[in-house]
């Protein structure tokens, strides 16, 4: 991997409002998990087949676990990543030039996973309160969806950034 150039990019107002977005999320997170863990009773599901039946058991302090990775090896390490454009892996050779419409492209890249990663942890936390209640919520279609939805993200942005080599 070459280095690439170090130039200052600001943030968009895209990547702004995802974050923005991203962090209330997991506010709102917490605090549903807060409220709900009274509620629950001693023992969750921590697991799910692939029809979204559970098929593991624990301790319901279990459920700060997910707000806890969400935020803590998700959300920050990926909202401080997304400043440094000149660290990532392109698919394009990234020079003086064009780096300048590069960078902000990768950074909202990051911004838009991180976005859909809190989604998807919010969710999840959100199915095992359900599931510990007894309802069913989780199915085939949510394993689709976490494989199709960041596919589809990535190769949006593959042919975003291979637009502006």
């Amino acid at each position: 991997m070459g280095k690439h150039p170090k130039i200052d990019v600001p943030a968009g107002k895209w990547e702004k409002a995802l974050n923005i977005s991203s962090f209330l999320l997991l506010i709102v997170l917490i605090l549903y998990v807060v409220q709900a863990y009274s509620n629950l009773p001693e023992t969750i599901p921590t697991h799910f087949n692939a029809n979204g039946e559970a098929n593991g058991w624990g301790n319901k302090a279990f459920i700060f676990l997910m707000p806890a990775i969400a935020l803590f090896v998700c959300f920050i390490p990926m909202y401080f990543l997304s400043k440094k454009p000149h660290m990532f892996n392109y698919m394009v050779k990234v020079t003086e030039e064009n780096a300048s419409r590069l960078y902000p492209v990768a950074r909202l890249f990051m911004t838009v996973i991180n976005f859909e990663t809190v989604i998807l942890f919010s969710y999840i936390t959100w199915d095992i309160v359900q599931s510990a209640r007894g309802n069913e919520t989780l199915g085939a279609g949510f394993i689709v969806t976490v494989i199709v939805v960041p596919l589809v993200t990535v190769i949006v942005f593959m042919i975003k950034m291979s637009k502006l080599e």
